[in-house]
């Protein structure tokens, strides 16, 4: 019998440190944002957030109290859309966001926009953005983010952006905590069973389970490193996508003996962690052979169906 236990939250605590990293890996940013002031001597206010987000659901939201929470409280949520977003953007609040991702680094090639980021953090710490020289570096570094710098910036500032040399990602070579694998999944993780019709079965109907994780090309080297630290996986390019890489675990055997007790032991959390608790429930009904049953079918059917963008809130 598969063990179907499953935490959707800790009762007491924070959220562990590694799973703060692995999430903002996925879902969060370190983004800078330069706007219009009239009443500043340069014209513009420049301000540093550190953002996360997830899908607006009441599980979702309670994630999101817990990352506030794990940072003593600091900063909001707000609703934009179908997201919910935790930001902080005071600089004294961030000193704490930053002295986290220092301790436990990312570890995808959204470290290097971390670096670029603490250089303007300390630009603004020491006020040094009030000043053309300071501004114009800031507007020198936020060039290299991946949104760069807007067209009206570019027009008017574009003689005194200075070239600066956009840092290389080395990756570490270091087995991924598996928390940070759970923050990871939290964010870009999929628990799947899909029920399908297949005309070779008995019932006419089968249900495949899968667990996959997505990732855009730039993190491959990622990808790569969450399959050699679990030890399953098989790495996936989906046909017609041309920069999107999957790693895909569908073995009945790998799912029981090292996907479920992998988030068991590192939980996940608001819809995803429901989400989990669904899919060990139909790893357990596959297993026992129940699939082959019209009631063990039905069962499936009826997982399948709550799950993922089917979930009712």
């Amino acid at each position: 019998m598969v063990n179907t236990r499953y935490f959707c939250s800790k009762p007491k605590g924070k959220l562990d440190p590694w799973f703060i990293t692995g999430f903002t890996d996925g879902e969060g940013s370190f983004s800078v944002r330069i706007r219009k002031k009239s009443n500043s001597a340069l014209g513009f206010h420049v301000s540093i957030v550190y953002s996360i987000g997830a899908e607006v659901n009441p599980l979702n939201l309670k994630l999101l109290e817990k990352v506030r929470e794990y940072f003593d409280g600091v900063g909001s949520i707000s609703k934009s859309a179908n997201m919910y977003y935790y930001e902080v953007s005071s600089i004294k609040s961030l000193i704490n966001i930053r002295k986290h991702f220092e301790n436990f680094p990312l570890q995808t090639t959204k470290y290097l926009n971390f670096k670029l980021w603490c250089q303007i953090f300390d630009i603004i710490a020491e006020k040094a953005h009030l000043t053309k020289p300071g501004f114009y570096k800031v507007l020198s570094l936020k060039i290299l983010f991946p949104k760069g710098l807007s067209s009206d910036l570019l027009e008017i500032y574009s003689k005194n952006i200075v070239h600066i040399v956009k840092p290389v990602f080395e990756a570490s070579n270091i087995k991924l905590n598996p928390n940070w694998i759970a923050g990871f999944v939290q964010a870009d993780g999929t628990f799947g069973l899909n029920f399908t019709k297949q005309a070779r079965m008995k019932l006419g109907y089968t249900c495949q389970p899968q667990f996959r994780i997505t990732q855009h090309e730039r993190d491959l080297i990622v990808l790569n490193r969450i399959i050699e630290s679990i030890g399953c996986g098989t790495l996936v390019k989906p046909s017609g996508d041309r920069d999107r890489y999957n790693i895909s675990v569908a073995n009945i055997s790998e799912l029981v003996d090292i996907i479920l007790p992998l988030f068991q032991n590192n939980p996940l959390y608001g819809a995803k962690g429901a989400d989990f608790l669904d899919f060990s429930k139909g790893i357990s009904i596959i297993r026992d052979k129940g699939h082959l049953t019209p009631e063990g079918l039905k069962k499936l059917k009826d997982l399948s169906y709550a799950m993922n963008t089917y979930r009712k809130f």
